[in-house]
């Protein structure tokens, strides 16, 4: 029988709800809350089905690898986020996911119900005014949205429309294993925006703590066996001008003698 895990645990702490860990989690950052037990079994198992043939886990190497995502279709994953809404955004184009987020229509300045992303930039000395700035503006919106809703001048749905993007939101992201590979695939890249670069590194994590057969190849596209796509590359990486990728992850392939077409 699949049984699907629960976990509100973070550093240490069991929290008795989804909203009390949401509310602990420091901006920017996932928590890996519900997933498919022994994922990469179950994938195995499906793979045998098709191929009529033992339940090896090499099975799921070889779907993975060769494009059959249906056998990686059947588990799923689910994480908890807390992050500027300026990267949830980004969650919101993916393909094949489920959100529930936070509503804003239910959030009181009184109940202490935001918190701001502040750019690395701004908290290097000599950048203190600039830091000031910021916080002066985000403060400023949260009062007038304060003043708006707890005079009862406009409802909360229509006073959140001044609040910036770079507030925190809360939100569950659930998505199958290729749901997860697809998306990460596009953000572990250099040219993704860097909070979000930082966040996906972050979930693959957790992911292949989980599940390393489904996970365990995810890395920057130039670096894993379909290569880089951009037509604008980072320009940090030089690639092979054939198969656009990484030339250091083409020398790895020849010196573990792994064809380049299976790489199993």
């Amino acid at each position: 029988m699949i049984e699907l895990a629960i976990d509100f645990t973070y550093q240490g702490k069991e929290y008795p709800t989804l909203v009390e860990l949401a509310k602990a989690l420091p901006l920017n950052s996932a928590k890996l809350v519900q997933w498919t037990e022994d994922a990469d079994r179950f994938a195995a198992e499906a793979g045998s089905l098709c191929y009529e043939s033992e339940p090896r886990l090499g099975i799921v190497n070889h779907c993975r690898d060769s494009g059959h995502n249906t056998v990686l279709e059947h588990n799923i994953f689910s994480f908890v986020k807390k992050v500027p809404i300026f990267v949830a955004r980004q969650d919101m184009r993916a393909r094949h996911a489920s959100f529930d987020e936070r509503s804003l229509r239910y959030v009181r300045l009184k109940d202490g119900g935001f918190e701001y992303y502040i750019p690395p930039e701004l908290k290097k000395p000599g950048r203190e005014e600039e830091l000031n700035q910021w916080i002066y503006h985000h403060e400023k919106a949260f009062e007038l949205y304060g003043h708006y809703t707890d005079e009862e001048i406009m409802e909360n749905e229509r006073a959140r429309a001044l609040l910036p993007l770079g507030i925190a939101t809360m939100y569950v992201d659930s998505r199958n294993a290729v749901g997860w590979r697809h998306h990460t695939m596009k953000r572990l890249c250099l040219r993704a925006q860097e909070e979000i670069r930082l966040l996906y590194r972050s979930i693959v994590n957790q992911l292949v703590e989980k599940a390393p057969r489904l996970f365990g190849d995810l890395n920057m596209p130039c670096f894993m066996k379909q290569g880089c796509g951009e037509a604008k590359t980072c320009g940090l990486i030089e690639l092979d001008p054939v198969t656009r990728r990484a030339v250091a992850y083409e020398k790895k392939l020849k010196r573990s003698q792994v064809p380049v077409e299976t790489k199993l």
